[in-house]
């Protein structure tokens, strides 16, 4: 019976442990860009939600109650409630600091998530802009409408955009856009 000697490729060359190394790191990394993306596409259209909620809620409340509403819109919040005439509105923040007449507006406030904005394009202008200091609404009638009105919310490089229908206060179109 013959033994043989005992074969030298017992363990792993340094070659193949970093080849590994650099496989299992690229791995990673592209797994953790492809959480963080669905992170803020989940930030984004959860706040998206709430807005798409608030339009619908103040267009029933406007036909319901036969009264004007109004999303105040601002670039880190918006809130919700009946509307007061312009010029009382305008007429109480006249010399304020501008963070002082934010704090001042009346309705149900909702904070956006730390980081998101809000963008504002009205149904006559061509590129969205951030909402007019200290205040810009969105009011609904109690005919049914209200005016035809763009939002966009941005979390970095990623954005979501909504058009809403004038006629329902339902979002008629939308596209989410988070880069690679």
């Amino acid at each position: 019976m013959r033994f043989s000697p005992p074969s030298r490729s017992q363990g792993f060359t340094l070659i193949e442990i970093v080849v590994s190394i650099f496989i299992v790191t690229l791995v990673l990394g592209m797994a953790t860009l492809s959480f963080r993306s669905m992170q803020d596409e989940g930030r984004l259209k959860t706040e998206g939600v709430a807005v798409k909620l608030a339009a619908r809620k103040l267009m029933r409340q406007a036909v319901e109650n036969n009264r004007s509403y109004s999303m105040t819109l601002a670039p880190y919040f918006f809130a919700v409630g009946p509307t007061y005439s312009q010029a009382a509105f305008e007429g109480s923040m006249l010399g304020m600091d501008p963070e002082e007449a934010m704090k001042q507006i009346r309705g149900e406030r909702h904070q956006l998530d730390e980081g998101i904005q809000l963008w504002v394009r009205r149904w006559n202008e061509p590129l969205f802009r951030q909402p007019r200091v200290p205040f810009e609404r969105w009011v609904f009638e109690p005919g049914g409408i209200c005016e035809p009105l763009s939002l966009r919310l941005t979390y970095g490089d990623a954005t979501l955009s909504m058009t809403f229908n004038p006629l329902t206060a339902h979002v008629e179109d939308e596209s989410l856009i988070i880069p690679e």
